[in-house]
């Protein structure tokens, strides 16, 4: 019976994996209020319930969680200094944010624990992403709210970094074990995600793919002549391709020819804005449902967020909060720089790295369950790597 559970468990994992880039996509037509993602997260933690005794774990995680929690109690606290802002108690607390982190821990642990799911946790996402790529070609789940494009329902900038995550984990498979077969194969299914990125018009997604090949190239461990014929070859192809989008995709050039000719990020005004609202609450935030009025008033009557997790989180939490999030991206970072001194593995750098220049460059990144996703891999897949007595060391 309870090896039934199990496998249930993890196939529940990977069909919530599998939902993830359909956060937004409400086919029930409910308001927001029904997901796909949201019914495979409730099946998700109903199979957890009679296996938690067994197969959940918080020692090898309380480190990177407790700093989160306490960040929700900082916000908690700084709604009740500026209680006008807080029209109901669940706002005070961010509770989407708890969830979340609550659901981080639950997949970090269901990796720990059984090391060899993480392949197809992987897999299940790349396949998603091919199905989201397959369906947005023949004009399904594209749709238009004021003007705005939307791809199932989700701004195209986050549909456009979700791509270069899963281009970027395609194409370490090929970098990490090069063959003319897997080239041919993980080819075919990175072109996919480069349309989709090319039809978001995302720069940021744009350049997360150029980033994160970076990263991968520098980090990996290869013979000197091996590595300088696979940077030159990438430089090469990078050329290749970044002058094919700007010439067939007229909207990413013109984003990036303001971008390079006026310097505009499509975020300046927001982060000044931000930035001044810090400089009058340097201590004490305004509590998480207080950032939109401040950024409102602050911005002389544009309701807008700050598009930065740091912003967005210094202004609802103070000096404390902000603090309490870089202590666990800190830890995080000496976790994964040691399972990649061990492995030589530089995909989870890769995916850190993409995942963290995102959240600072979107609004309401801290609220979106693709990011905890990938929090909770980098967590649970370089934990159990590490022997208990090397985990103290580095936490």
């Amino acid at each position: 019976m309870l090896r039934t559970l199990n496998i249930i468990n993890d196939y529940c994992l990977y069909l919530l994996v599998f939902s993830v880039t359909f956060e937004k996509w409400d086919p029930f037509q409910l308001v927001g209020t029904v997901s796909v993602t949201f019914i495979t997260t409730i099946l998700y933690f109903g199979t957890w319930v009679p296996l938690i005794g067994t197969n959940f774990q918080f020692a090898p995680f309380k480190k990177f969680v407790i700093p989160l929690l306490y960040l929700i109690l900082v916000g908690f606290i700084c709604s009740a200094i500026n209680s006008e802002y807080v029209t109901e108690m669940k706002l005070a607390y961010n509770y989407r944010t708890l969830l979340l982190i609550v659901l981080m821990t639950f997949v970090a642990a269901h990796i720990y624990c059984k090391p060899k799911v993480l392949p197809l946790v992987l897999n299940s996402y790349v396949a998603s992403m091919l199905l989201v790529s397959l369906l947005v070609s023949q004009g399904n789940g594209v749709t238009y709210v004021n003007d705005r494009l939307l791809l199932f329902g989700e701004n195209p900038n986050v549909m456009g970094a979700k791509a270069a995550l899963a281009f970027l984990i395609a194409i370490s498979r090929l970098i990490n074990k090069f063959s003319i077969t897997r080239l041919i194969i993980l080819g075919a299914i990175c072109i996919p995600f480069i349309a989709l990125v090319a039809m978001s018009g995302s720069r940021g997604a744009f350049i997360s793919i150029f980033l994160g090949l970076a990263v991968l190239l520098y980090f990996k461990k290869m013979g000197v002549l091996q590595k300088w014929t696979l940077i030159v070859f990438a430089a090469f192809a990078s050329v290749i391709l970044i002058t094919y989008l700007l010439e067939t995709n007229p909207l990413l050039a013109e984003r990036f020819l303001n971008t390079v000719e006026k310097g505009d990020t499509g975020r300046s005004g927001v982060w000044n804005t931000a930035f001044n609202v810090i400089k009058d609450n340097i201590i004490i935030g305004a509590g998480f449902e207080g950032v939109l009025p401040r950024m409102y008033a602050y911005s002389g009557g544009v309701p807008l967020l700050p598009h930065n997790v740091f912003l967005y989180l210094y202004i609802a939490t103070g000096l404390p909060g902000i603090i309490l999030f870089l202590i666990f991206l800190a830890r995080l970072t000496k976790l994964l720089f040691a399972h990649f001194k061990r492995t030589g593995d530089s995909l989870n750098l890769v995916l850190f790295v993409i995942v963290v220049f995102n959240m600072a460059k979107q609004g309401g990144s801290i609220g979106k369950i693709l990011f905890w996703f990938f929090f909770a891999v980098l967590i649970g897949s370089t934990a159990h790597m590490i022997s208990k007595d090397q985990h103290k060391k580095i936490t």
